[in-house]
């Protein structure tokens, strides 16, 4: 008995689920919401990760810095014979430095490690000696001056390293230049670095403040830009060991591809910090353990939180030259101290505000957020069209907003000045009258298909029993429960003997007749069809014969 009660359950519930099912669709289409911005297959990411999200906000405010110095190296092959290479006439060796730096204010500063735009002598000399290192190699051979044996360039090398070969370089000041990453105009395609659309390169016209690489080897330096990005400055106060930070660099050994837009696509990489250390003068320094590469140095550390608490400065190498895992970060107070004493602004642009906005609502989950997020990222678009990097985005939030079946209105611009970012997770929700149309429509269907379901329930209670259009059924009544339910088309006349559980008969009643679950089977009488029926009943539950004549 309790396996075939199950089997009718099983019908009932699986008609009750077809039917919520349906009116779960039907309030989906009506009533789509809106969904969180997930992960891989969206543009950023996975934002919804607060981290994430702080990363991806902070990344188009990072540079590729590169500092160009000219220089000469005059050798001392003897008393009597000076030359001065490169040998044409007021011609030089250009020394190419790469390095990252970070905007902290709107109007076109940058923050770095001060050896990126002031690099140390040595550092100039390491790369002077192997530009002209085969030069050298060349006049060498050419004049016999190693003893009639071939010298090559590694020795060359070697023997202006070590002092062998006496010499004197001589520098002119260094200019630098600063790119903006694909993170903020995505893929130019360009071929060669003169080829790049005019404002991706922008020269460096002033070092506002620097601290030397032997002291705090933090600078600040300026570009003639206003209406810049810009990544907020915290202190480390809050920083402990076993802190995880996120570090945004252009490492040197990365540079897979000479194509501007390899050298000019950023990578992040988490670091860890071991220790907070101090300078031998004072300097205040984190140690940390992680990736971190040549080229990386000036690159911003940041928290969980997109603030920048470190200035990739210098590692320990190996025997190699390479880093050996063991690097220091200038800690953002000494960055803080400059900002002070120069007295900048470091609250967040227009273009800064606007961003922030249209990304904390591209991954926030409240209603309208899609939509919110499409306007205001075709407005970074109209307004400022080298951040091409926004498209994607401004692409998928409209596809979102699409899908999600509420209308986008065009908001009334807001003026700049009062451009503020709303509370984290909270967005704009523009009014529409299709969304109320759309609620009305919900609510009559909601009401319609209650009707429905509730004349099909009393339907059923009150319909005949007939099999498959049968007037007659089997006599088999010893077999049938007492609540018999609507037998579906396809199923048999007879309904089927229920078998025993365990091989244990069912229990069985003073009347010898199965009892049924949920009624009370005492209260049954046979009529003349044979069939087991309520007293007060109009019909016949099994076969549909009218009630006996009541003597």
């Amino acid at each position: 008995m309790h396996q075939r009660q199950s089997h009718i359950f099983n019908r009932r519930s699986a008609r009750a689920i077809f039917y919520v099912l349906i009116l779960a669709g039907i309030l989906a289409i009506l009533f789509p919401g809106s969904n969180p911005a997930f992960a891989d297959s969206t543009p950023g990411g996975n934002v919804t990760d607060p981290t994430i999200r702080a990363v991806d906000i902070a990344q188009p405010a990072v540079v590729r810095i590169i500092t160009a110095v000219n220089g000469q190296l005059k050798v001392q092959f003897s008393a009597t014979n000076n030359v001065t290479f490169p040998q044409a006439t007021n011609s030089n060796y250009e020394i190419d430095l790469s390095g990252t730096g970070t905007f902290i204010t709107s109007q076109g500063d940058i923050l770095t490690a001060d050896h990126v735009v002031s690099p140390p002598q040595q550092d100039l000399t390491t790369a002077l000696y192997n530009q002209a290192a085969q030069n050298i190699a060349d006049y060498m051979n050419q004049h016999n001056l190693n003893g009639g044996t071939q010298i090559t360039k590694d020795q060359v090398v070697q023997q202006l390293t070590s002092g062998q070969l006496k010499s004197t370089s001589n520098y002119q000041k260094p200019g630098s230049s600063v790119f903006l990453s694909t993170a903020y105009t995505s893929k130019t395609n360009a071929q060669d670095f003169k080829s790049l659309p005019t404002g991706i390169g922008i020269n460096v016209d002033s070092i506002k403040k620097e601290s030397p690489p032997n002291q705090e080897d933090t600078a600040i330096i300026h570009v003639p830009l206003t209406d810049t990005l810009s990544a907020p400055i915290s202190s480390t106060a809050n920083v402990n060991s076993q802190d995880k930070l996120t570090i945004i660099g252009f490492p040197g050994d990365a540079d897979i591809s000479q194509a501007p837009d390899g050298l000019l696509t950023p990578s992040l990489n988490q670091i860890y910090v071991s220790s907070l250390k101090t300078s031998s003068t004072g300097a205040p320094l984190i140690q940390v353990g992680g990736n971190v590469g040549h080229g990386d140095s000036g690159g911003p550390a940041l928290d969980n939180q997109g603030n920048i608490v470190g200035i990739v400065s210098f590692g320990t190498t190996n025997s190699a030259g390479g880093l050996d895992g063991t690097s220091f970060l200038q800690a953002s107070s000494s960055a803080q101290t400059m900002i002070q004493s120069l007295k900048l602004n470091t609250a967040p642009g227009t273009q800064e505000k606007l961003w922030s906005q249209a990304f904390n609502e591209y991954a926030a989950s409240t209603t309208g957020h899609w939509q919110s997020a499409q306007q205001d990222f075709a407005k970074l678009l109209k307004n400022y069209p080298l951040f091409k990097a926004t498209q994607p985005l401004e692409a998928y939030a409209q596809t979102q907003a699409k899908t999600s079946g509420a209308a986008i209105t065009i908001a009334t611009p807001t003026p700049a000045a009062s451009h503020t970012t709303p509370a984290k997770g909270t967005a704009a929700t523009p009014f529409s009258w299709q969304a109320m149309a759309a609620t009305i429509a919900a609510i009559a269907v909601v009401v319609l298909l209650a009707i429905v379901l509730f004349g099909m329930a009393l339907r059923q209670k009150r319909k005949p029993g007939k099999i498959l259009g049968k007037k007659k059924a089997s006599t088999n009544s010893r077999n049938a429960t007492a609540a018999q339910p609507d037998i579906l088309p396809g199923a048999q006349s007879n309904p089927p003997s229920i078998p025993a559980a365990n091989g244990v008969n069912p229990p069985v009643n003073v009347s010898g007749v199965t009892p049924g679950v949920g009624q009370e089977t005492l209260a049954l009488k046979v009529w003349p069809c044979g069939h087991m029926n309520r007293p007060n009943a109009r019909f016949c539950s099994i076969c549909g014969e009218l009630a006996p004549t009541q003597s």
